[in-house]
């Protein structure tokens, strides 16, 4: 049996292979406001925002067995994912935006899409291209 239409609701943890976990811990919390809820220094780290948790990895020891698992299954990180997106509340979006560029990151867009939905696109350390968005 498959999975009826509305069952999946939403993405509640999204976790990112990263070159350099304490760079990549600086640049989701310092920059993009996520918070520490663990770290495994030079292997992983869960951070939170919201009820949203973003996992740092890194390829070469990630610290738990699943992960072991996969990368000695797999030989390394598999897959390719274009873009994630991060939700941000419509009315505090481009102040948002405005305090990353401020602070020297670049960031494109607004990008005004036909539903309506509002986008702004950067990468991450690990060239990860982020989409941040009202919807």
């Amino acid at each position: 049996m498959n999975l009826s239409t509305g069952t999946i609701r939403s993405i509640s943890e999204l976790a990112l292979w990263v070159t350099d976990l304490e760079r990549a811990v600086a640049f989701y919390r310092d920059r993009l406001g996520f918070e520490v809820e663990s770290l495994d220094a030079g292997r992983n780290a869960f951070l939170k925002s919201g009820d949203f948790l973003l996992v740092l990895f890194v390829p070469g020891d990630p610290g738990t067995d699943l992960a072991r698992k996969y990368i000695a299954r797999t030989g390394g990180p598999q897959g390719a994912v274009y873009h994630a997106a991060f939700r941000i509340e419509p009315d505090a979006l481009d102040d948002a935006v405005g305090a990353l560029r401020s602070a020297g990151l670049e960031v494109s867009g607004p990008v005004d899409f036909p539903t309506g939905r509002r986008s702004y696109f950067l990468e991450d350390p690990d060239q990860h291209y982020l989409e941040l968005t009202d919807r």
